[in-house]
């Protein structure tokens, strides 16, 4: 007997098991679908969302810990010698960056190489989609993006002639920014504009390792 009421006693727990579930995704199934008509709507992306990186490479003070923190080793950072940061300027001076690069191809997203950044140079944007014809294109070379003025990468799409308003908007926005420090942005992968920037730093005892 207590077997034959065990028996539908646990059927009755299953019932109600699956009832509990659909009572959450039953209304979904007669709800009204709503498909954004991208990429002519801007899609909106939450305030947690992490994209494609931008780097402040002037600011970098080249410890690696970006790479050090990240689980799959996408990360790849070189330098001609030590830096610090020269907290009165907000730059980092010593040797330049000769390689800053992330691979995107295996990149997780989970930002852990932000959150360990002792300078806050590295930031996850919004950049969103980058679609390339060739999977190297997916590696992408900070130091390069620098020198032409860039803090993140440009996905082709991008380059379009024809893009929808908010498009352009997002084009103009990070073709446009900080286009006051590309100097200093390219002079950071140059070693001997380093060295100029060193000079009047060394023995103010400001900075960190």
């Amino acid at each position: 007997m207590k077997r034959r009421m065990q028996y539908f006693q646990n059927i009755l727990a299953a019932i109600r098991t699956i009832a509990a579930g659909l009572r959450v995704t039953l209304p979904y199934c007669f709800a009204r679908t709503v498909t954004v008509q991208y990429p002519d709507v801007e899609p909106v992306l939450q305030p947690s969302f992490r994209g494609y990186h931008v780097y402040q490479i002037e600011r970098c003070i080249a410890c690696e810990l970006c790479a050090k923190n990240c689980p799959v080793n996408c990360i790849s950072v070189q330098k001609s010698g030590p830096r610090k940061l020269d907290k009165t300027r907000d730059i980092a001076v010593g040797g330049a960056i000769t390689e800053y690069t992330i691979n995107h191809g295996t990149c997780l997203f989970c930002g852990l190489c932000v959150e360990g950044c002792p300078t806050e140079c590295l930031k996850m944007g919004t950049i969103h989609d980058h679609s390339c014809y060739d999977r190297k294109d997916v590696v992408t070379d900070y130091v390069a993006l620098a020198k032409s003025g860039r803090r993140t990468i440009l996905p082709i799409w991008l380059g379009k002639a024809k893009l929808p308003a908010w498009a352009q908007k997002v084009r103009a926005y990070w073709q446009d920014m900080d286009v006051d420090k590309r100097e200093l942005m390219a002079g950071a992968t140059d070693p001997a504009y380093c060295s100029r920037l060193t000079s009047p730093a060394e023995g103010a005892g400001e900075g960190s390792a």
